[in-house]
């Protein structure tokens, strides 16, 4: 069966088996499809919560751009997005730059990339996991795919 892993490394979770299972979903029901959904919606919205905590505890940009912060649920996964019209600086806010002084200094694309958004995700591991993992049992076996 599947399994559920966090990259420790980066800023991810990856659900190993989880496009099989929706693959099987697919061909059982629209309600079950839902279902998976909302798990992942359930997820991102802490992670979205936390990262919002985050920027605006860090306040200038990062704080304007707090509002934008949302979660998003799909088949095959969960996000957290941010920025769009009116959040022009968002990307400045969560990454940084050398070239513009009203953000923080980029941080590059490592581990410890992101000001709020990235950082969120990195605290969460584990309860994104747990969630994830209880979340992806109920569905299985509502379906009965165990």
């Amino acid at each position: 069966m599947g399994r559920i892993r966090a990259d420790r490394g980066g800023a991810g979770v990856q659900v190993e088996g989880l496009r099989e299972l929706n693959r099987s979903l697919k061909a059982m029901s629209p309600a079950h499809q839902r279902e998976l959904k909302e798990v992942g919606l359930d997820v991102a919205s802490f992670v979205a919560q936390d990262a919002k905590g985050l920027a605006a505890l860090l306040g200038g940009v990062a704080a304007k751009t707090a509002p934008s912060i949302r979660a998003a649920g799909y088949t095959t996964g969960a996000g957290v997005s941010f920025g769009g019209s009116g959040y022009e600086f968002a990307a400045g806010a969560e990454f940084g730059a050398y070239r513009y002084k009203q953000f923080k200094p980029w941080r590059g694309s490592g581990s410890d990339a992101g000001y709020f958004i990235y950082p969120a995700i990195r605290q969460d591991l584990d309860r994104i996991e747990k969630a994830y993992e209880e979340g992806l049992d109920r569905v299985i076996k509502r379906v009965g795919l165990e």
